[in-house]
């Protein structure tokens, strides 16, 4: 009897119980692809609840790995539970050409290995994947090719490659990434905003995204130009959506057509990964006539400059700024020369720190130079202010040229308020008291007078002016003690605010607490503005950097102030005594002792 009722148990189990035969399989959404465009992978299992992950690392051979998305669902039949997962995962091909996706394993479960096949990436390819797929209108094709305007450059010269994108639909960049293997192989700049266009190919319409770059080699040779990564992707929908399904039931439009980010709630994203074919240029090195100076090939170069105030008005002693400006079409501002300045006797110079720009000007990289030279002539007459040049390859022509700002010839006037230099300042003599001789120089007949006795009201008199000039004196001489305490206390802080402001850059300000400085340092003078403080100085440098503040405050062109030299200069200027025509005064006169 037991025995019977075990074997009733375990038939009722079996029939309450089906047996599950789990097994795992791979599909693909495409079997043959265009380099550059990503494939899914779906793997399904269906069996017995598991916790269990695939292992996906067979994959790294030869693709890359974008995405790996999951989802299950769960079944309770009789008392038990089963489960279908299913994973999928973007796969970037890293070559094209036929490719096996090899066997993945989810623990004892093995799925079938699938073929692929990775066509390279080209205009002709997205025809014929379009021609072999009727479904081409939802399943666009992307290439990317890259075109350069020079095979033999020089050294350093600017190499245009032009990036052509072609985009059947839908295409979205995320980034676009130049490969250099060696960085010191080559500058990269972006030649501005991507150029769009439409071409016919296949007798569809493709949109073409022309992106132009600067290449700029650094070392001569064969190189291999650097190879251009463009990343991105593409929304698709899914026809078993069931948000679209809503709206389709009310005849509304579809989702990819509202907003993008709404559209990639619902949406599949799906990778596009393109690459730029390798490519190769012999560069040139630098030639024989032009080695041992400054190399800049360029398309062209030229010099100019203007004068500040303009025209000049040249004084002994005052300060005029020249802006000399060097514009190169086809060179970085790295590459631009420094302007050596021949001196001259005549003439004192003060170039201040060059500033560089770069701009984008006809699809070219054009490179501007400002030098801002500071000339204070020393004596009057006609003076020479010396020829600019600067000397730079011709790449169109390959021949050395030189540019030139010739030299001029210029007047001097004389300035008979210009401030003599330290050696030349001369004390005034100072007037001393009358000797006792001009004081015997009286008329014999004014003896008599001296040799009467004074009238005691006259004494009294007398007595008590002293007395009350006296007091007054005293008075006076504490209170300007007290005055000159307290002026040194604020000439300090002024001291401060002028190297605080000068450190910030903060120009006007600056010159507030410059008047205010030099208003302290000389009480008696009138000091309104840069000019009277630069008139108080007898120091040139200071004088030259004031004169350059003034250009950055007042000039029409927005100048960058180089800060350094006029903190050494206000330096300079505490080192020593201030000279200026107010030499000899001091806060309070000295008291007269005899």
């Amino acid at each position: 009897m037991k025995k019977f009722v075990f074997l009733l148990a375990a038939l009722i189990a079996g029939f309450s119980h089906p047996l599950y035969a789990a097994e795992l399989k791979a599909s693909l959404n495409q079997n043959q692809i265009v380099q550059g465009e990503a494939v899914t992978l779906t793997l399904s299992y269906d069996g017995a609840q598991t916790n269990e992950q695939p292992n996906f690392a067979p994959l790294d051979k030869d693709f890359n790995i974008f995405s790996v998305s999951n989802a299950y669902q769960h079944n309770y039949i009789n008392g038990k539970i089963s489960q279908k997962r299913e994973w999928k995962v973007q796969l970037m091909p890293k070559a094209s050409g036929n490719i096996t996706i090899p066997a993945l394993a989810l623990g004892s479960l093995k799925s079938q290995p699938l073929s692929l096949e990775v066509l390279p990436a080209s205009p002709e390819n997205i025809k014929k994947q379009n021609e072999q797929n009727a479904q081409a209108a939802n399943a666009p094709r992307y290439a990317v090719e890259a075109e350069i305007d020079t095979k033999t450059p020089y050294v350093q010269q600017e190499v245009n490659l032009t990036l052509k994108i072609y985009d059947t639909g839908g295409l979205q960049i995320e980034r676009i990434v130049p490969l250099v293997n060696d960085e010191n192989s080559w500058v990269i700049q972006s030649l501005g905003e991507p150029e769009l266009e439409t071409v016919k190919i296949g007798g569809q319409d493709v949109r073409v995204i022309n992106i132009k770059m600067a290449l700029f080699p650094q070392k001569s040779g064969e190189l291999d130009v650097p190879e251009i990564a463009v990343e991105g992707y593409y929304l698709s929908q899914s026809n078993n959506d069931p948000m679209q399904k809503i709206f389709d039931s009310f005849g509304a439009f579809r989702i990819s057509a509202l907003d993008p980010d709404l559209a990639d709630i619902f949406a599949t994203k799906n990778v596009v990964s393109l690459r730029t074919d390798p490519m190769k240029i012999s560069v040139k090195p630098v030639p024989v006539a032009a080695q041992g100076g400054w190399w800049v090939p360029a398309e062209s170069l030229e010099l100019y400059s203007e004068w500040k105030p303009n025209p000049p008005k040249f004084k002994v002693g005052e300060a005029i700024t020249r802006n000399i400006y060097i514009k190169a079409v086809g060179v970085m501002d790295t590459q631009l020369p420094n302007i050596n300045f021949t001196d001259s006797g005549a003439l004192k110079q003060y170039p201040e720190k060059p500033l560089s720009e770069v701009k984008i000007e006809n699809g070219k990289i054009v490179s501007y130079r400002l030098i801002s030279n500071v000339y204070i002539p020393s004596k009057s007459g006609n003076v020479t202010i010396p020829e600019v040049s600067v000397k730079w390859f011709n790449v169109k022509t390959q021949q050395l040229e030189t540019s030139s700002l010739p030299a001029m010839s210029v007047s001097v006037e004389a300035n008979p308020s210009a401030l003599p230099q330290e050696e030349e300042i001369v004390e005034k003599p100072r007037i001393s008291a009358p000797t006792t001789a001009a004081v015997n120089d009286t008329p014999a007949k004014n003896a008599s007078v001296a040799n009467e006795q004074p009238d005691w009201r006259v004494a009294a008199l007398t007595a008590f002016g002293a007395g009350l000039f006296l007091g007054v004196l005293i008075f006076a001489f504490f209170r300007a003690k007290k005055n000159y305490q307290q002026s040194g206390e604020s000439l300090k802080n002024f001291d401060k605010a002028v190297i605080k402001y000068a450190k910030e850059k903060d120009l006007k300000n600056l010159r507030d607490s410059l008047i205010a400085w030099a208003k302290e340092t000389y009480p008696n003078a009138e000091i309104s503005n840069l000019n009277d403080v630069a008139a108080n100085f007898a120091d040139m440098i200071f004088k030259a950097e004031l004169d350059k503040l003034s250009s950055c405050l007042y000039g029409k062109e927005n100048l960058i102030w180089d800060n350094s030299g006029f903190l050494s200069a206000f330096e300079n200027i505490h080192k020593k005594k201030p000279h200026s025509s107010h030499k000899g005064e001091k806060p309070l006169p000295e008291l007269y002792k005899k």
